[in-house]
């Protein structure tokens, strides 16, 4: 094996294991459907060594894995025989080889990468909490004002009639930035709701600082709904996060953001390196833990997901200076897909863009469409244009220039 490739038994069995569950789990793979074309032949070459594999403990863990993708103890059972059986003397014979060389291929290469849950947790979840129970009694009530604060957390959103989970998601989100351990008078809560009618704000309005409306009965446009949040609800703020409303939060979120920017030079940061999106059992358990029983962060480690290595989306802090500086998001971008990405480039051209380990989580809900109805990724319709191409000088936010105008433009 490569000098270069990872080696550790431990690591190796981990990606076997998880291959063998994205391969069977559809679930798993919507995590990033581009990231698991582009790595899938990978995955599905390790599954088949793992089959060439004559070890009796193996062949029934990974066949109770096959049927069932959420089967934790099978999945601690079968990484666990991989590990002694990658680690053991005399090296294994060529089936363990060839095991050791797809393992150490796809951990070098996929950007998926499976965190079976704890076993211990394999009891029902519990039902679901919905918003009303989320929104209920927050820690820290919104302030409402315009004064200056030192951050500004801007969530762009919307949500379908009858998207229930994305309205459970955002109700936590908001929970969460509700018990904070900065002062609730120093940071701004702002929630831009962009559809064709404003048919949250009654639910989410009170729990926020501000709640924009952004009016767009097409595609969603997330570009726009951010630069709309900035404009018109984070200033004057010294910080912008741009967070999604799908992405829970610890208790020292806010507090460890703004000390960091203290720190000489920096001017923007992923607060993540690898990204844990849960799967629906593991969100209940994460919402439930960190809202309900007021957990400081959502007991990540212990939850079943699929990380998302180095992702460019989700959540970004930077300088308020910084995203007035390039022009805000790009508003050319209109349905899910390349926003995120042009939005980091373009940020890190003008100030270095720093990446860390903080306990946040993705939590499941329905995905949507990033394709055409012939199958073209929305984010080639700007492609074309050019990545990185929105002008610094955009006169970026305004509220009278939704989606369909811009289609026009």
């Amino acid at each position: 094996m490569s000098a270069a490739r990872p080696s550790d038994p431990a690591v190796l069995a981990t990606a076997l294991t998880g291959s063998l569950v994205l391969v069977h789990d559809p679930v798993s793979r919507a995590v990033a459907p581009d990231y698991w074309d582009w790595s899938a032949d990978a995955h599905h070459a390790a599954a088949r060594a793992l089959g060439a594999v004559d070890d009796a403990l193996v062949r029934a863990a990974a066949d109770r894995l096959a049927k069932d993708p959420a089967d934790d103890a099978a999945a601690a059972a079968l990484t666990g025989r991989l590990t002694e059986l990658l680690g053991g003397p005399g090296g294994g014979g060529p089936a363990v080889d060839g095991l050791r060389a797809a393992a150490a291929r796809t951990e070098s290469l996929s950007r998926l990468i499976v965190q079976p849950g704890d076993p211990a947790l394999a009891e029902p979840a519990g039902e679901a909490p919905g918003p009303a129970a989320l929104l209920g009694s927050l820690a820290g009530a919104p302030h409402r004002d315009t004064h200056p604060v030192d951050a500004a957390v801007v969530i762009p959103f919307r949500a379908p009639a009858g998207a229930t989970g994305r309205l459970r998601n955002l109700a936590a989100v908001l929970n969460a930035l509700a018990d904070q351990s900065h002062p609730r008078e120093r940071y701004r809560v702002v929630v831009v709701e962009s559809d064709s009618v404003p048919r949250h704000r009654d639910l989410f309005a009170p729990a926020c600082d501000s709640h924009v409306f952004a009016p767009d009965p097409g595609r969603f446009n997330k570009s726009w709904t951010v630069n709309v949040g900035v404009v018109h609800g984070a200033r004057p703020a010294e910080l912008v996060c741009v967070l999604d409303g799908d992405i829970l939060v610890d208790r020292d979120f806010v507090a460890r953001a703004v000390e960091r920017f203290r720190r000489p030079g920096t001017q923007a940061h992923w607060p993540f390196e690898d990204l844990l999106f849960l799967d629906p059992a593991a969100s209940v358990r994460a919402v439930r833990t960190r809202c309900l029983e007021g957990a400081p962060e959502p007991g990540q480690e212990r939850l079943r997901g699929v990380h998302l290595r180095r992702p460019p989306g989700g959540c970004v802090w930077l300088r308020e200076d910084l995203f007035t500086r390039i022009g805000g998001m790009d508003e050319r971008f209109c349905g899910w897909g390349g926003e995120d990405q042009d939005f980091v480039w373009r940020a890190e051209r003008y100030g270095p863009m720093d990446r860390h380990r903080d306990p946040l989580v993705h939590l499941h809900h329905d995905r949507a469409a990033h394709r055409g109805d012939d199958g073209t990724p929305f984010y080639e319709e700007v492609e074309r244009a050019g990545f990185c191409s929105w002008p610094c000088d955009a006169d970026f936010g305004r509220l009278d220039r939704n989606a369909a105008h811009l289609a026009g433009a």
